[in-house]
């Protein structure tokens, strides 16, 4: 089975209660595959939950648990690191913005994913961001659909 790139917000959606995290959270059990994460996605996810802590849309202690399961899942290996090039990686995501963010418009954060699946050779890209999906079909990745 072919590897998949998850961006941050799928990636969350298995530690939240979100809208898709079952379907996301069957998608990923059934393919039976760690999932690769980044400091990135690390970086990202922590800000993200910090994030809907200050937006009053949960608890600190609800926060705390999900990064406390992240940090287990990566132990346990279901989560996997994998290593970016990052230099490579921002030469991709500027050339992704110069070719594709008029048309598609995507922020730094969005295009960066994108630009770290193709650096990766991965050609499978999961999210659930209209304008990143774009992106990354204009990039030449599949984009996988997720849905409950």
């Amino acid at each position: 089975m072919n590897p998949v790139y998850f961006d941050t917000g799928v990636l969350l959606k298995l530690y939240t209660e979100e809208p898709e995290s079952d379907a996301v959270r069957h998608y990923v059990v059934s393919r039976k595959q760690p999932v690769g994460v980044s400091s990135l996605h690390l970086a990202e996810s922590v800000s993200a939950l910090k994030l809907k802590c200050f937006r009053g849309e949960c608890e600190e202690s609800a926060a705390a648990a999900a990064i406390l399961d992240i940090e287990s899942d990566l132990r346990s290996g279901v989560l996997i690191r994998i290593p970016i090039d990052w230099d490579e990686a921002w030469i991709q995501c500027r050339t992704l913005s110069e070719g594709h963010t008029t048309v598609a418009g995507n922020r730094t954060l969005d295009t960066l994913h994108v630009a770290c699946a193709l650096q990766l050779g991965i050609r499978q890209f999961a999210t659930s961001d209209k304008r990143q999906k774009k992106l990354a079909k204009r990039a030449g990745l599949k984009v996988e659909k997720i849905t409950g």
